[in-house]
């Protein structure tokens, strides 16, 4: 199994704390570490809603223990990739360190850098990934637990996901069948029916429709078919 945990670098301010701690609550992350913290975390408990538990858990933890107990540690930076001279390795975006993670097992730590300068750039070096989230503005700094937010989110969305129910092969197979039928009845060339076929199951293969979506177009193929046989009996 794979483990998340979160890593703060010398946090100064409360409100960024406690958001942090109600965001992982969000996900349900458990583990806050920090290094060197420079605030009161009693003043935190305000901001963190029903993520209090998360840091009456939270404890401190030197640079140097961190390194040792995870198995993969990702840094975050604003640093775009092309400032060589600043940033030590390739940035992934958050949905290309997600699929760096699939595979993953074991610890991993989230590490976040100081909240006005980031982390220093020997810190980076010690991490095995580093991320970068691109608002597509000059102004490429998000505040810290709105980064974690759309970190983890990208990670967990798998987990958190809600399957959408797919219509079965036999509601497929009938909503062709009255298509068909529609067809002929409007007088649509013979010689391309089977075009027309091949065509509406290659729709509804790409649109994977739910039956609730079919028994919809059902309805209409149908009452289009019964309006076409009366006008024809009359």
């Amino acid at each position: 199994m794979r483990e998340i945990v979160v890593a703060l670098i010398e946090p100064i301010y409360e409100v960024n704390v406690g958001h942090i701690a109600r965001v992982m609550k969000n996900f349900g992350v458990e583990e806050l570490l920090f290094v060197n913290p420079k605030l009161n975390l009693r003043d935190a408990r305000k901001f963190a809603s029903h993520g209090v538990d998360v840091l009456e858990r939270a404890r401190e933890i030197d640079f140097d223990e961190l390194k040792k107990s995870f198995d993969m540690i990702i840094g975050t930076t604003a640093i775009v990739c092309g400032k060589s001279s600043q940033i030590l390795r390739k940035v992934l975006t958050p949905d290309g360190l997600a699929k760096n993670l699939e595979s993953v097992m074991g610890k991993v730590c989230l590490l976040f850098g100081r909240e006005t300068s980031g982390l220093k750039n020997e810190e980076l070096k010690l991490c095995d990934l580093v991320v970068s989230i691109r608002t597509g503005t000059d102004y490429k700094t998000l505040n810290i637990s709105h980064s974690l937010a759309i970190i983890l989110y990208e990670i967990l969305k798998k987990r958190i996901a809600i399957p959408e129910e797919m219509a079965s092969r036999e509601d497929k197979e009938r909503t062709i069948d009255y298509s068909i039928e529609l067809a002929k009845m409007c007088g649509f060339p013979q010689h391309k029916i089977s075009l027309l076929e091949e065509a509406i199951r290659r729709v509804l293969g790409k649109g994977r429709p739910t039956p609730k979506e079919l028994y919809l177009m059902m309805g209409l193929l149908r009452e289009a078919i019964l309006a076409l046989q009366r006008a024809m009996s009359n």
